[in-house]
C-alpha cells in the first residue's frame, strides 16, 4: 500500500480551511497554515507532499511563495488555488513549477483527482 499523502493548506480563510481539513482528511494527512510565511518556516522542519496554496494571501502572496517553496523544496507538488486573480497568473503560476491551478469554489472530486495525481507525480 502507498504511503499517504502528506497535504498542507495554506490559506486565509480559516472556514475554507477548516472545511478542506476535514473533508480531505478522511484520506491525507492534512495541515493548515494560514500565512504563507508560516508556511515557508513550517516546511523547514516537516516535509510534505503536496500544497494547496492561495493566490491571494496577505504579507506573501500566493505566487512569491510559490517561487520561494520550489526553491527549497523542488519535489514538493503545489496546487494552486484561486477565487479572483489577474487571467496571466495561471500560466504564471504554472511556468514557474505549480502543479495545477484550480478555481474556487473548489470541487472536491478534482480537488482529489489533482492531489492524487501530484502525489503520484503525473
Amino acid at each position: 500500500m502507498a504511503a499517504k499523502a502528506t497535504v498542507l493548506i495554506i490559506d486565509d480563510d480559516r472556514e475554507l480551511r477548516d472545511l478542506l481539513y476535514w473533508t480531505l482528511s478522511k484520506k491525507y494527512a492534512v495541515a493548515t497554515i494560514g500565512d504563507a510565511g508560516e508556511a515557508i518556516s513550517y516546511l523547514a522542519d516537516y516535509p510534505v507532499n503536496v500544497i494547496l496554496l492561495d493566490y491571494n494571501m496577505p504579507n506573501i502572496e500566493g505566487i512569491s511563495a510559490l517561487t520561494e517553496i520550489k526553491k527549497n523544496h523542488p519535489d514538493t507538488e503545489i496546487i494552486m488555488m484561486t477565487d479572483n486573480a489577474p487571467s496571466d497568473i495561471r500560466d504564471k503560476a504554472l511556468n514557474l513549477g505549480a502543479f495545477a491551478f484550480l478555481m474556487k469554489p473548489l470541487h472536491i472530486g478534482e480537488l482529489i483527482k489533482t492531489i492524487d495525481a501530484a502525489h503520484r507525480g503525473k
